[in-house]
């Protein structure tokens, strides 16, 4: 069930407002933690615990240097958050320098702190050795709709085992405020154990900048069990409080930097406003009594955390004796992810972690391999179709494939004036294609409801709802005959608590590369029925399916006009399900398409192996038999007969089309072989 996703997302979008005096986005660390108690049952109890460990555990920084092995995953749509393999390094440099006290402006610390502030012996290296036993430089490149991230666990879908890792996510977008957010040790499942974090305040260079370069070492703090200087219960500036530490003062935060100003909470004491775990971006230190807890939790074994620095994780990932001549990996991405068949379709190379020295892109669905660096490939086949990338060095190659990646649209062709109900076949298919969400449902068939007969195709939006717009493609409809198109179709729909479910019908006549709206309709003008239902609509009764003509205007004229069906759901979710039946395209072909219609007969009609057709006017050309998108399957030319019969039908039975061809026009109908 997609509802508690998109309720988190809408929340954290209310919640996660959090500025500083320069109108900087901060951490979403409090905002973050209240969201996760909703999906995680027993996070209040695991929070509880971690602060127990924390009040009543004695903690020394440890007496060695420990390293803690990094790797950086960065999500991506092909923009500058695609950010450099040195973006990343200046990152984790910049960590260890505060980390260990090496920061040259340690020297601004304001006197009351100098004293405390703390090499806390740590550091960060890039691992060279990922989770398979594999080589690595530590970075890893996903070209993902999730690089716009919302607070969310289902988005953690690359995290290696955090035992031997720190996790970075390094993304293109975050809810409104936000420069990054994690949690603390042990209090979230494992595959979300990371911290997330905008591009541009990730390192000092590339798209970083040194003034939000300390971000990650604010998270970094969070991660190693450290809370906000005044605490985790209030947001900055509105009340004092507490971190549990003994030597940082109790604060009520700060988003300004006037050092002058610095005591508010308790007479003659001032605050830390210097402090790593502040929001004011002037941040020079952590305290020793920081610097002890966090050692204190890589001591511990809350999340693993001592297995992450023990001296067979520096084997295992590859901190000691690092070797970063690695096959490379392979990523990539489109432009555009719809196409149709016959065409040559670009893709673009992202691949990573090495120079690349030969690329293979196929498809079991493509008529060519590509060898270039950003393949082409032209699909004979329609539907949602694989893409496989391999790339190779002097190191070695590696390969992915990408199912369902690319949505082909159907050549073969939808006829005109026939009505697709739906009950002939299994679908979607190659066809007549649906997208697959990400979560929940999109479009399938539903087997005891329909307008015509009993199938329709259908969307649960009710305990499924997607998580994206759910998306029919039609096949190909030739206008250039047609005189007066219209798209007609049946649906039917109950509205839940005033949603504002959108229903949208788009045309293309480049193959999908640019789409027109044509219809919109959503809400209460969506509804079939009178009142507003919230239950599950299952069944809708005869008089609660509407049908709607559509004029596909500025389309009237071509010969490469394909449709989509875009059902999206309200962000505040659920909706109810929706019902769709009956699609066809109506309109007049050819000159005298109405005439023949009364002039051409058929019988019988179902029929078994043969069929007679009789034409009361000019003599039968051609006849074809094809199936219900318009594909021939049967043909027979030159009859020049006013009566024909069509026997030895060698068929399967089921619903086909019959086209009559006279030299006056064409008339086209459906039949039924039992």
């Amino acid at each position: 069930m997609r509802t508690k996703k998109k309720l988190f997302a809408i929340t954290a979008s209310l919640l996660l407002v959090v500025i500083n005096a320069q109108n900087q986005p901060g951490c979403g660390f409090n905002y973050a933690q209240e969201i996760i108690k909703t999906q995680v049952s027993d996070y209040s109890l695991k929070l509880k615990a971690f602060e127990q460990f924390q009040s009543n555990a004695s903690f020394k920084r440890a007496a060695l240097t420990l390293t803690i092995p990094v790797v950086v995953h960065i999500l991506h749509l092909g923009g500058s958050e695609n950010i450099s393999d040195a973006q990343v390094q200046d990152a984790i440099n910049i960590l260890t320098r505060d980390f260990r006290k090496q920061n040259a402006d340690t020297t601004d610390i304001v006197n009351e702190f100098k004293t405390i502030a703390s090499d806390c012996n740590i550091e960060f290296k890039l691992a060279s050795i990922d989770p398979d036993g594999k080589c690595t430089n530590g970075i890893t490149r996903h070209y993902d709709s999730k690089a716009n991230w919302i607070i969310d666990l289902a988005y953690y879908t690359y995290t290696w085992p955090p035992d031997k890792y720190l996790n970075i996510y390094v993304v293109k977008g975050l809810p409104a405020g936000t420069a990054g957010y994690t949690f603390l040790p042990g209090t979230i499942p494992v595959y979300a154990d990371a911290i997330v974090i905008l591009h541009n305040y990730f390192g000092s260079i590339g798209t970083g900048s040194p003034f939000g370069s300390r971000s990650l070492t604010h998270e970094v703090g969070h991660w190693l069990g450290l809370s906000h200087v005044w605490g985790n219960t209030n947001n900055v500036n509105v009340t004092c409080g507490d971190d549990g530490v003994s030597d940082t003062p109790i604060t009520e935060g700060h988003n300004w930097c006037n050092l002058s100003n610095a005591i508010e909470c308790t007479p003659g004491i001032v605050e830390n406003i210097q402090n790593y775990m502040e929001y004011a971006f002037c941040s020079r230190m952590f305290t020793l009594g920081q610097s002890n807890l966090m050692n204190g939790v890589l001591a511990s074994s809350i999340a693993d955390r001592d297995k992450l620095v023990s001296s067979a994780n520096m084997v295992a990932t590859g901190i000691l004796n690092p070797n970063y001549n690695c096959p490379p990996k392979p990523e990539f991405g489109s432009l555009n992810l719809v196409n149709c068949q016959n065409v040559t379709h670009p893709f673009i190379d992202y691949s990573y972690n090495g120079n690349i020295t030969a690329w293979e892109w196929n498809s079991p669905a493509a008529i060519n391999t590509s060898t270039i660096q950003n393949g082409q490939l032209i699909f004979g086949n329609s539907g949602l179709l694989p893409v496989k990338l391999k790339v190779s060095n002097s190191f070695g190659s590696d390969s992915v494939t990408k199912n369902q990646y690319i949505t082909i649209l159907s050549n073969n062709g939808s006829t005109v004036n026939v009505v697709q109900s739906f009950e002939d076949g299994i679908y979607p298919n190659n066809q007549w294609i649906a997208s697959i969400p990400q979560y929940g449902s999109g479009f399938v068939q539903k087997n005891n409801a329909g307008s015509t007969g009993t199938k329709c195709m259908f969307i649960n939006n009710y305990t499924d709802n997607p998580s994206e717009p759910a998306i029919l493609y039609t096949p190909k409809f030739n206008l250039s005959n047609v005189s007066n198109a219209k798209l007609r179709f049946k649906y039917a729909y109950a509205q839940q608590n005033n949603n504002n479910d959108l229903l949208r019908i788009y045309a293309s006549k480049d193959c999908g590369q640019t789409w027109n709206a044509i219809y919109n309709v959503g809400g209460s003008n969506l509804a079939t029925r009178a009142n507003i239902n919230n239950m599950s609509y299952q069944i809708p009764t005869a008089s609660e399916w509407k049908e709607q003509l559509v004029d596909p205007t500025g389309f009237q004229n071509e010969n490469n006009v394909f449709f989509k069906f875009e059902f999206t759901p309200d962000e505040n979710g659920p909706g109810n399900n929706f019902f769709m039946d009956d699609i066809n395209l109506i309109g007049t072909v050819g000159l005298f398409e109405n005439n023949l219609s009364s002039q051409i007969e058929i019988y019988p009609n179902p029929f078994q192996n043969k069929l007679e057709i009789n034409s009361l006017g000019e003599n039968i050309d051609k006849v074809i038999i094809s199936d219900i998108t318009g594909k021939e399957l049967l043909k027979r030319e030159n009859i020049n007969q006013k009566h024909f019969i069509f026997s030895n039908i060698d068929l399967s039975k089921g619903v086909y089309l019959l086209k009559v061809n006279t030299l006056n026009g064409s008339f086209v109908k459906k039949i039924v072989l039992n």
